[in-house]
């Protein structure tokens, strides 16, 4: 992200973050993305470590639909703005896949200070289609187990 902030173009590096997680979760591999390489999380778990004020979880992050709904609404904008810049050049795209990714990462720093260090992994839009990447993928290996076994 720093590099893209004086070289636009380097922004189209932020598709490789948002495409790693959904390649591991196709591989088999579920969530380790999330664990393990995930530069974001590994950030916010540095900064919150730091400074952290450990406030309670907002009772609207334990609701069934806000998930959902925060990947609607950070994936429908970035659509919009996708559609909207790319008849404009790569600079234009890189910056907008900047300014996306700088977004993502500021809310991901406010909540790990205000609540705990990695609460953004747990509302994450990539952790939450790398899960249901997971889920999908142990449904339809259920289902072949069970049509091997009849």
């Amino acid at each position: 992200m720093t590099a893209a902030n004086f070289w636009h173009p380097f922004g189209l590096f932020g598709f490789v973050c948002m495409f790693t997680p959904i390649i591991i979760a196709i591989s088999g591999r579920g969530k380790m993305h999330c664990a393990r390489i995930c530069p974001r999380g590994s950030l916010i778990g540095k900064i919150g470590a730091i400074v952290n004020f450990g406030l309670n979880r907002p009772k609207l992050y334990y609701k069934k639909w806000f998930r959902p709904l925060l990947w609607g609404v950070m994936m429908g904008s970035f659509a919009v703005m996708l559609i909207l810049v790319v008849p404009r050049g790569i600079d234009a795209l890189g910056f907008a896949v900047l300014i996306f990714m700088e977004t993502a990462t500021v809310l991901a720093i406010i909540n790990g200070i205000l609540f705990t260090p990695r609460q953004w992994c747990t509302i994450c839009p990539m952790g939450f289609t790398s899960g249901n990447i997971r889920s999908f993928r142990q449904k339809l290996l259920r289902r072949n187990t069970k049509d091997v076994t009849a």
